[in-house]
């Protein structure tokens, strides 16, 4: 067995479907151009353990995959795309435009977007109370062009 083939084997395991599970987020794949760039920021933004390592993946458009978890709970991977192989899914310009997106639990989307900001990414849609004390929501684009959401209770 090729350590690729024990990897995926590892990851199916871990999001391997109970009744409990199913409707919930069960992988995310972010399309990244520069994976020191993409790894340099999320490392620093959400508390992800992300692996050193790439491994070549089959489909066309995307050279490699840098697989991440945080827990139990998550599980993805940055998809290392080829030219002209990665879809952007926003428009900075126009904020009550939405597409798809995930969403992460944060302690506070304010020092959230700043900390973005600071590593290169940019702010999307700034922090907005949801109103009937369900917290603050915003998103943002990460350095590879995509589009995040967060959300915080304070």
């Amino acid at each position: 067995m090729s350590s690729t083939e024990a990897t995926m084997d590892h990851l199916y395991a871990l999001i391997s479907p109970t009744q409990e599970s199913y409707g919930q987020m069960c992988w995310l794949a972010l399309p990244v151009i520069d994976i020191e760039r993409a790894v340099a920021f999320y490392s620093q933004i959400f508390p992800w353990d992300i692996s050193p390592n790439g491994v070549l993946h089959q489909r066309p458009g995307v050279k490699e995959l840098y697989f991440f978890n945080s827990g139990d709970t998550l599980h993805g991977a940055f998809y290392v795309m080829e030219d002209g192989f990665h879809v952007i899914n926003h428009s900075i310009d126009f904020q009550d435009g939405l597409s798809v997106h995930p969403s992460f639990n944060v302690r506070n989307c304010k020092e959230t977007l700043e900390l973005v900001e600071k590593l290169g990414g940019k702010t999307q849609l700034h922090k907005t109370d949801l109103g009937g004390d369900m917290g603050h929501y915003a998103r943002f684009i990460d350095t590879e062009d995509n589009m995040i959401g967060i959300w915080s209770r304070i």
